[in-house]
């Protein structure tokens, strides 16, 4: 699940733009010093624990951008987007739940729902996914061979930017995934917001998403360490509450989204 990681070694393999010995240099002496220091702290201290996460990870983006401008590495191919997608696994590859073997770490093959074929066959449709916490089973459908299913109890979609047109295919992706597993939860953590206010306001409206994350202030700024940590608490909440069954009292709302509920005077 080291995406980055793995960008970069693909990139040393493929003598990438001939700078082969100085790819090899950047990941030993830059890269793996700060994923080693970053994945040895212990994040369940609190607040406080995060300024150093945002320091550790600002430090570190501050390198990796100014030896891709040195090196000529377009964006295109990732280099630097991979390493927002692999923070996420920095933050939550010691959850209780991930290190018993109860939950995994997943971005390929989510399960996203099941199709009938024309042989009246069952087939599963299946999505990949930037960051997924989730649980792999197998089942049999109708006497056909059995299958391996990740079921997503979290997923992320990671954005260097947020755009309008990225905006819509990240809600129809949620929608299919929340569709097919309706307590599982969906997320965006994006570096910055190209977005107008207005479809941020709108969707607020809607479930297709639980929570959007803008990690910076605009573009080249720093990453927020409260933002951080708010995104940390999220999702651990998230899975943690999986085994917490949800109480329904009445009399009273039934839909309890206090958020939704205005605050105008009558």
């Amino acid at each position: 699940m080291h995406v980055h990681e793995n960008n970069i070694e693909t990139k040393i393999s493929s003598n990438y733009n001939g700078c082969e010995k100085e790819l090899k240099s950047f990941r030993d002496k830059v890269y793996l010093p700060m994923r080693n220091r970053i994945e040895s702290l212990d994040l369940t201290k609190g607040r406080k624990i995060f300024d150093e996460v945002a320091e550790i990870l600002n430090d570190y983006w501050t390198k990796l951008h100014k030896f891709a401008t040195d090196y000529k590495i377009k964006s295109q191919s990732k280099f630097e987007s991979t390493f927002l997608e692999e923070i996420s696994f920095y933050l939550f590859h010691n959850l209780n739940e991930i290190k018993d073997g109860r939950l995994a770490i997943f971005n390929k093959g989510i399960y996203a729902g099941l199709k009938i074929n024309e042989d009246l066959s069952i087939d599963v449709i299946k999505k990949d996914v930037d960051f997924c916490i989730g649980k792999k089973i197998n089942i049999s459908i109708d006497e056909q061979k059995p299958v391996s299913l990740i079921i997503p109890a979290v997923s992320v979609e990671v954005k260097t930017y947020l755009d309008a047109t990225m905006f819509g295919e990240i809600k129809s992706s949620s929608k299919t995934l929340k569709s097919s597993t309706p307590n599982s939860c969906a997320y965006v953590l994006m570096g910055y917001k190209n977005i107008a206010d207005e479809h941020i306001l709108a969707a607020r409206q809607d479930a297709t998403l639980d929570e959007m994350f803008v990690l910076q202030a605009s573009e080249g700024a720093p990453i927020d360490s409260d933002t951080l940590y708010e995104y940390y608490r999220e999702i651990k909440t998230a899975i943690s509450s999986l085994a917490t069954p949800p109480t329904i009292t009445v009399p009273g709302r039934l839909l309890q989204y206090a958020e939704m509920i205005s605050k105008t005077k009558i």
